[in-house]
């Protein structure tokens, strides 16, 4: 046999088999389709579906569109949904943290407890609460995420959509944590599209944002904390506390100044007559004994301002913690 008639036969035996082997891979194929029921071809599809969904969205969330604000993209990886804003971007004070953040639009819906504070403290400078979002803070290890409040401090922007804009407002973001705590913070931009503050570091990983707008001039100036739960003392209610005891110092030492309830002054005024009295009449043997109970009436006096001293310090500290509990 010549070398032709030899690759001609190789060429003819190497169709056959592809032929042959064919039709037994579909066979083999389809008998394997055949064995799965009506349930699992359905479940296979609805778990396709869902990957799908889940890719695009991933997709979509870092699109640079929803990270950007006013041309300067943000410096936390994350995923960032929210839609009914313009953009949300974050630089944290403290670079290199490896934050990692999930953004959502959020609403009265959504976050009925949290929209209720912000709308409660905008009202209270004349505010309207608008598009709000959910910043849930954290970290991404090994494709898990793990919530953490490091990396919260810095600065935050959020793009005004149109429909909230007005010219001549003032614009400020409410930030609402956990447990209903909360903080204003002042708009620190020029650009009328954007709203952007200088915030401190959280006291909870979820932190709802409501951006509010209020007449011109009436955006308070932040001080140390408004938040309402116990991780920080409320001054308002602490010094209304304060005033309301003094008020009920006052009122007692007025009807009954001879009391348990009476003042430190009183009880100094009390040694001071006292001691005028002991010197005074040092002459009289009987004067002297006056002068001696005299002295001793007023070292229980002061024994006794003493003691209320420290209760109503007391009643103060328990005063504070129950607004504190009331607060909450």
């Amino acid at each position: 046999m010549d070398f032709k008639k030899l690759l001609k036969y190789v060429f003819v035996a190497g169709l056959m088999g592809a032929i042959i082997a064919a039709p037994a891979t579909e066979a083999i194929a389809a008998v394997s389709a055949e064995e799965k029921t009506d349930e699992e071809r359905a479940e296979e599809a609805r778990q396709k579906k869902v990957q799908a969904e889940v890719e695009n969205m991933i997709k979509e969330a870092t699109a640079p569109v929803n990270k950007t604000v006013a041309g300067v993209k943000s410096a936390v990886d994350g995923y960032y949904f929210a839609k009914k804003v313009q953009g949300v971007a974050l630089t944290p004070s403290v670079p290199g943290t490896g934050s990692f953040v999930k953004v959502a639009d959020t609403d009265a819906t959504k976050s009925t407890a949290a929209v209720a504070v912000a709308s409660n403290v905008a009202s209270s400078f004349s505010g309207t609460v608008g598009p709000c979002i959910n910043v849930y803070y954290g970290k991404m290890t090994g494709g898990k995420f793990t919530s953490s409040t490091e990396g919260t401090a810095g600065t935050i922007s959020i793009g005004i959509p149109a429909s909230f804009q007005t010219a001549g407002m003032d614009y400020s973001i409410v930030a609402v944590y956990a447990g209903g705590a909360y903080k204003i913070f002042n708009n620190i931009s020029t650009n009328a599209s954007v709203v952007t503050a200088n915030v401190d570091q959280a006291t909870s990983s979820n932190v709802m944002y409501a951006v509010v707008k209020s007449p011109a001039g009436t955006a308070p100036v932040p001080v140390a904390d408004e938040a309402s739960d116990n991780t920080a003392n409320n001054k308002t209610d602490r010094t209304a506390n304060n005033a309301s005891d003094k008020d009920k110092k006052k009122s007692d030492s007025a009807s009954a100044s001879a009391s348990t309830g009476a003042s430190d002054e009183i009880s100094e005024k009390a040694s001071d007559s006292a001691s005028t009295d002991s010197s005074s009449d040092t002459v009289s043997k009987t004067s002297n004994k006056t002068s001696n109970k005299t002295s001793d009436t007023a070292s229980d006096s002061a024994s006794t301002g003493a003691s209320d001293k420290t209760s109503n310090k007391t009643s103060e500290k328990a005063s504070d913690s129950a607004s504190t509990e009331s607060s909450r």
